[in-house]
């Protein structure tokens, strides 16, 4: 799980590879990076953490993005490296907790207006508005989002559900399908339609989308402050799984 959701940004137009010298997974986008340029699966030996931070920082700031990783608790070594960034002067930027559940829910009933499509190349373009609209993406990085999008959609690693109320595109959700794991991201509903079950129904329809797969499980991830959609998840029969924090270094 935790090399999947590393891994995400390749269905918005990154790269990822693994890095010998770095001793990670290394997430590349191209200009202007869209935040998606970060090491990751961090498994670093006692006595090479601060070489390899170094290689770290070296290779991005060649590179001309800000040196970043993403940790995962319980499993990044050494594993006290949070503290030690944080000592060095590095900022956390986010937490989150992934977690995973391998029983499908029921899809409910709601409005018998609502229609449920799976997104296709010709209308990612419409899919990443909504995207855009609801989680504030900047309109610099739509291009390669959409191009990100439909290569997904095209080489089966992604598939992306639209729901429409009268024809209006009112939530999203993404389910990727990377290297036989299932994980569920993108998960969102338009401002002015919120707190009408629109997020569950849009969930659990991706949720039996990715167990009906013969998958052993599917996970997602969800902001530690997001109280509603822990909530939320937790109904749907999600447990946690381990968490994570991203960390960006200071000005040199």
């Amino acid at each position: 799980m935790e090399r999947h959701l590393a891994s995400l940004p390749v269905h918005s137009g990154a790269r990822f590879e693994e890095d010998a010298e770095l001793g990670s997974l290394l997430i590349r986008a191209d200009a202007p990076g869209q935040g998606l340029d970060y090491a990751a699966a961090v498994r670093w030996p006692e006595a090479e953490w601060q070489t390899r931070l170094a290689a770290v920082e070296r290779r991005a700031r060649a590179a001309g993005t800000w040196p970043s990783l993403l940790l995962g608790e319980g499993l990044t070594r050494p594993a006290d490296l949070p503290a030690r960034l944080a000592g060095l002067g590095w900022t956390e930027l986010g937490r989150e907790t992934t977690m995973w559940t391998r029983r499908p829910v029921a899809v409910p009933h709601l409005d018998p207006q609502l229609r449920l499509e799976a997104a296709t190349e010709g209308s990612a373009a419409e899919h990443e508005a909504l995207e855009a609209r609801i989680f504030g993406l900047p309109a610099s990085g739509a291009a390669g989002r959409v191009r990100g999008l439909r290569a997904g959609i095209a080489d089966a690693t992604l598939r992306a559900f639209l729901v429409r109320s009268g024809g209006v595109p009112v939530a999203v959700a993404r389910l990727s399908l990377l290297a036989g794991s299932a994980g569920l991201y993108g998960i969102g509903v338009a401002p002015e339609r919120r707190r009408e079950g629109l997020g569950g129904f849009v969930t659990a329809v991706a949720m039996r989308a990715a167990l009906a797969r013969g998958g052993a499980l599917v996970w997602l991830s969800v902001e530690n402050d997001n109280a509603a959609a822990r909530r939320l998840y937790e109904r749907l029969g999600f447990r946690p799984a381990f968490g994570w924090s991203r960390w960006m270094a200071p000005p040199r």
